[in-house]
């Protein structure tokens, strides 16, 4: 079924000519093209194309202006934002304070549904000074409103989004961004064309942007064959392939995602952190990147990374010691080993087998039952069933706070329990609002982790990129790049 988008059409050209770019970055459609609505890696690339935030990530997670052109903090609960003139949104409403309030509102607002509402709840409003100038407010002294506004609050235009059924901004997004919404062909592709209007004149460098749905079997060869110029995702398997074709390349870069362990500590066996720390022992990182991953990653030994701000750099990987992992499980009370139930996301069902394997030399079994991204969820609601989970994240904030939020933190709807004092460290990264004591307090979060054995990690995932030849893309830490500074060179 292919959709069109009536209202852009009609300020649009017939037939649009021009550079054109074809990237393929996941195998199905997004959810929803409402920004207010999605909290998914691929869903929010195609997402920040359109719309934009207050600020925004530079490639290595440097904090950039966006829609805000300067800001300064008046005390420790408040910002204030100067909004950048001139920009208008895609069905051309000026773009104003007032719609800084009324997105940052649907987000907070529970009516909206919000997926990632708790990384957002400490903003409590946005008061307007003048057309161009906000003060946000946080509950409480909060030192990473930036890195939420960037990695998660995007701006709408109110009159629009106030007025239209909630099923039409499923599909018809408007927004600010170097790209608008052209046309939807359902399982195969998005088009999105040239913002001719955008703030800034010299951006985007190709006037399409053709996102492609392609199955997981079908995307080297569509690289290969010249269907698609950006693949963002290698597998391991066809890297020399694509590196020994004439006209493809490979790009690689670290980038802010993993794959990880989340135990439940609440109850035995992992209750006890000599079991923990047996079966950290037990996997052996360096095969697991090799088979996995095909040696695209680095092993890690905590649940940051080198490149987010807060990393402790002190914590070495857990050696691989199966020795001494089968002495602590005597001393525990275990030597015969034991049965644990493992939720499995899928795309961690390589991760899973190969950790599995390693761990039977210990003589624990892993049970697994496999959902998909969508369900894990609710899975992981039934907490009591599950006696370890393991699953892939991604960091859009660039900071050491997020992953732990995510595996390790009391109110976090993906962690199966919280051991005590993850919290009361969680709390003061985001109370520290100068950055020497917020980056203390996050290494001191990441070695109270890694002292206690509260989790099982893995590495840091390599980005692998296929490119056409002449194409000229920077790809991003968080894995979710921007695409309105790439260039294709056909010389």
């Amino acid at each position: 079924m292919k959709w069109v988008l009536p209202i852009l059409l009609a300020a649009a050209p017939a037939a649009f000519a021009g550079e054109i770019l074809r990237v393929c970055d996941d195998v199905k459609d997004p959810m929803t093209l409402d920004p207010h609505k999605e909290f998914s890696e691929k869903n929010h690339t195609i997402i920040q194309q359109i719309f934009e935030g207050l600020v925004r990530f530079g490639p290595d997670g440097e904090i950039l202006p966006a829609l805000a052109t300067r800001w300064r903090r008046l005390d420790d609960k408040t910002i204030q934002f100067d909004l950048r003139r001139g920009v208008v949104f895609h069905d051309g409403t000026p773009f104003q304070a007032d719609s800084v309030k009324f997105s940052i509102e649907r987000y907070l607002d529970p009516e909206t549904g919000f997926p990632a509402f708790g990384y957002i709840n400490s903003l409590a409003r946005v008061d307007i000074v003048d057309d161009y100038k906000v003060n946000i407010v946080t509950h409480n002294p909060d030192g990473l409103l930036l890195n939420r506004l960037a990695g998660f609050i995007v701006i709408v235009p109110e009159k629009h989004y106030r007025n239209t059924p909630p099923e039409s901004l499923k599909d018809g997004p408007v927004g600010t961004g170097a790209f608008r919404m052209r046309a939807w062909e359902r399982g195969k592709e998005l088009l999105l064309v040239k913002n001719e209007k955008y703030w800034d004149s010299t951006l985007p460098k190709v006037d399409q942007l053709i996102f492609k749905f392609l199955p997981a079997e079908e995307q080297v060869d569509a690289l290969l064959d010249g269907h698609i110029d950006i693949l963002t995702n290698v597998p391991g398997t066809r890297t020399l392939e694509v590196k020994s074709n004439p006209s493809t390349s490979i790009l690689k870069k670290p980038s802010l995602y993993t794959m990880a362990g989340n135990f439940n500590t609440s109850r035995k066996p992992l209750a006890d952190p000599k079991v923990r720390q047996a079966i950290n022992l037990a996997v052996n990182k360096s095969d697991l990147i090799r088979y996995d991953i095909f040696g695209n990653g680095i092993p890690i030994g905590t649940l940051s990374m080198d490149g987010e701000f807060g990393h402790n750099k002190n914590l070495r990987p857990y050696p691989f010691d199966p020795e001494k992992a089968r002495a602590l499980m005597q001393e525990a009370g275990y030597p015969e080993g034991f049965e644990l139930n493992v939720l499995l996301k899928a795309n961690a069902a390589r991760t899973g087998r190969i950790i599995a394997r390693q761990l039977k030399n210990i003589d624990v079994r892993l049970k697994f039952t496999l959902v998909t991204d969508s369900e894990l969820f609710e899975f992981l609601k039934k907490r009591d069933k599950w006696d370890m989970a393991i699953y892939s994240c991604p960091d859009p904030m660039h900071h050491a706070f997020f992953i732990p939020s995510i595996f390790v933190a009391g109110g976090s709807p993906f962690s199966l329990a919280s051991a005590e004092g993850i919290d009361t460290r969680m709390a003061a990264i985001v109370k520290a609002l100068d950055p020497e004591s917020q980056r203390k307090a996050a290494e001191d979060l990441g070695a109270y982790i890694y002292s206690n054995f509260l989790a099982l990690p893995t590495y840091q995932r390599m980005g692998v990129y296929g490119l056409r030849k002449g194409v000229r893309f920077t790809p991003y830490k968080s894995g979710m790049p921007y695409f309105l500074g790439v260039s294709i060179d056909d010389d």
